[in-house]
Formats: C-alpha cells, structure tokens, sequence
C-alpha cells in the first residue's frame, strides 16, 4: 500500500513538472512551436515517457489550460479580505489587479495562446468558457457583498464589463507600443463606471 502511494505521488509530481514545462513553451514559443518532442526535452525525459502521461499533444495542452484555470480558482480564493476595507477601496484595488494581471508580460503571452488553442478545439472552448463563467460568478457575488444596495442584474452586467475590459487589455496593453490612453486610464474609467452602476438599488436573489 505505501509504495501504491509512492508510486502515485511520484506519478503526480511527473504530471505537474510535464504540465509546468509545456505551460513555459506554450507561452514562450506560441502554439505553433508547442510540440511533445519540445516538452519531453524540456523535462530531460523521453517522449514514450511523456506519453505515459499525456497519450497526445491535444491531453497536454488541455492539461495545461484546466492548470492555469485552477490557478486562477486559486488566487481569487486566496485573495486577503479585509472586513473593514471601505466598498469604494476594495473595488478600485480589485480592478487594478484585474487589468494588471492581464497586461503581465506572463498572463499576456499565455492568454493568447489559450485563446488560440479554445478556438482550436472543443475541449479548450469548454475550459476556457468554465473558466470565464466562474471568474464572472466570482467577481458579480463580491460585488453584490461590497454593494448591498446594488441588484444582481446590475452586479451581474459590471462582472462582464470588468471581464471585457481585463481581456481586452491583455491585447492591447501587455506589449510595449504607444497608446493614447494607459491601463491606468483604463482601471480609473472601469472604477468610475462600475461604481456608478452598483451605488443605488437592492441586491436580492444570488
């Protein structure tokens, strides 16, 4: 039995060390270069060993897309939450990181490739719609707690907004180019509005 469980938990650590290096030449390289010959290499194993793990190269890159998924599930649940923190302060706090994650060079380069691959393929289409149905389900229940008077609907239309304007900055803010406006013009115009949507009526229903 405890070697069953060894023999498991060496299994998990080669899964999670391949899925690592694809998600480097994934963002690295695009998905053009991704190849199992490339992420064998990376991990010093043969490819007959990769494909132990992953029998394919469409298994792998869906591994990776649910990884960075869970990731993300991970973050926005660890994210600190301050019982006092003024409504007005954790909104503005929560659209800066927002934009600002999806303007990192790492988020950025990855987002991209995810969005290639989701219109590839079934299986990355699904992760990718999960994907942003929790984070808008996350971002509408917070808004709702932070703005009691708000109605879900109104909670509902500011998570997408904030979601648009996070994806859309991925594509025109993660890489160096002249702009007439800047993420931070982005994330005061994004407060502005959503605070204006959310100040009057009642949230009931969620």
């Amino acid at each position: 039995m405890a070697s069953a469980r060894r023999a498991n938990a060496l299994g998990k650590a080669a899964r999670a060390q391949i899925v690592d290096a694809a998600q480097k030449i994934l963002r690295d390289k695009g998905w053009q270069a991704f190849s199992m010959r490339k992420v064998a290499d990376a991990c010093g194993v043969s490819v007959g060993n990769l494909t132990y793990h992953f029998p394919n190269k469409a298994t792998l890159a869906e591994a990776v897309m649910e990884a960075v998924c869970a990731r993300y599930a991970e973050k926005r649940t660890a994210a600190p939450k301050k019982a006092h923190e003024a409504s007005e302060v954790w909104l503005r706090d929560t659209i800066t990181w927002l934009i600002r994650d999806a303007v990192s060079e790492e988020t950025g380069a990855l987002f991209v490739e995810l969005w290639v691959m989701a219109r590839r393929h079934d299986f990355g289409r699904d992760i990718v719609e999960r994907f942003y149905v929790s984070a808008a389900g996350w971002i509408a229940e917070a808004l709702c707690a932070r703005f009691p008077d708000a109605d879900t609907k109104s909670a509902d239309i500011a998570a997408y907004y904030l979601l648009t304007l996070s994806e859309g900055s991925t594509v025109l803010f993660s890489h160096p180019a002249k702009r007439l406006a800047s993420e931070n013009d982005i994330i005061e115009l994004a407060y502005e509005t959503v605070r204006n949507m959310l100040a009057p009526s009642s949230c009931s229903g969620r």
